[in-house]
């Protein structure tokens, strides 16, 4: 049986720990998984860089910068020779999908066609009520600070982020490599902090048409386990409700560990592969 991590990440991402990615692959043969798949934040486009509105840390540390991008490549190629005997490790990018910087993602990704396997895309920025793009995901005061009037009316918040989700489904990425669209519910990860509330009867059938998109495009989901871990959150990104209609659909599932230091690895795996073989057998 396949033991995959499809979502993961190193010191690159400028959020975490510092450990070396020799450390996360020998935890994760320890483990017993025999794939893994390094999905680093992305490069952010330059001249999103250039008007970025949030938090200056958020700026600079929401993924790699574009000069340490050779050494990202140079180090994934050296585990999958030192540790190819052991364990399958697939080389890949966390894509950001940001609105009107669609022709800079895809060059990006054209540029490094040649040696990725698969990409996580996903929905960290989010333009509010002004047009301004902000993080969705840094902490709650940004969150609230820049959403204010969304936050009114939570439901208004879940629309505009499942229209930026949709809109990264429809985004062509100009590759013929796996897609998995990214922590699906992650506009919830505040949701006991914010008080946000269940997702009404539109939003559900919003996500029902998104999850109908996915399976169109043949993109898999990426079935997150880093929401459990989370003080304000506790679920697994997406839910496990979303998760059932999403297996019964027959859209994959890969679970996901979004790690961003080595113990993080493996968590919530043996539950969450549990609910998936439980929920395919009905």
């Amino acid at each position: 049986m396949i033991k995959k991590d499809g979502h993961t990440h190193t010191r690159f991402s400028h959020h975490g720990s510092t450990e070396q990615l020799d450390e996360y692959i020998e935890h994760a043969i320890k483990l017993g998984f025999t794939e893994y798949v390094v999905t680093e934040h992305a490069p952010l486009p330059q001249k999103f860089l250039e008007t970025f509105v949030g938090p200056d840390d958020a700026r600079d540390n929401s993924s790699m910068a574009a000069d340490e991008l050779l050494l990202y490549k140079s180090e994934v190629e050296r585990i999958q020779v030192k540790y190819g005997d052991q364990i399958t490790i697939k080389a890949g990018f966390e894509i950001d999908y940001l609105k009107n910087y669609e022709s800079d993602i895809r060059r990006f990704l054209k540029e490094q066609a040649s040696w990725i396997d698969e990409i996580v895309l996903s929905v960290h920025f989010l333009p509010n009520n002004d047009g301004i793009i902000a993080p969705i995901d840094y902490d709650p005061e940004t969150l609230s600070a820049y959403f204010s009037d969304e936050r009114q009316n939570p439901q208004v918040l879940f629309q505009r982020y499942y229209d930026a989700v949709m809109q990264s489904v429809n985004f062509d990425t100009g590759l013929k490599i796996p897609v998995r669209v990214g922590h699906i519910t992650l506009i919830r990860k505040y949701q006991k902090l914010l008080q946000l509330p269940p997702f009404d009867e539109a939003i559900k059938q919003q996500i029902t048409e998104l999850l109908q998109k996915i399976k169109q495009k043949n993109y898999q989901l990426d079935f997150n386990a880093a929401g459990f871990s989370k003080p304000y959150n506790g679920e697994s990104y997406p839910t496990f409700d979303i998760a059932e209609q999403a297996v019964k659909m027959g859209i994959k599932l890969i679970y996901g560990s979004d790690a961003h230091k080595v113990d993080a690895l493996g968590l919530y795996f043996d539950e969450m592969n549990y609910f998936i073989e439980e929920v395919t057998k009905e």
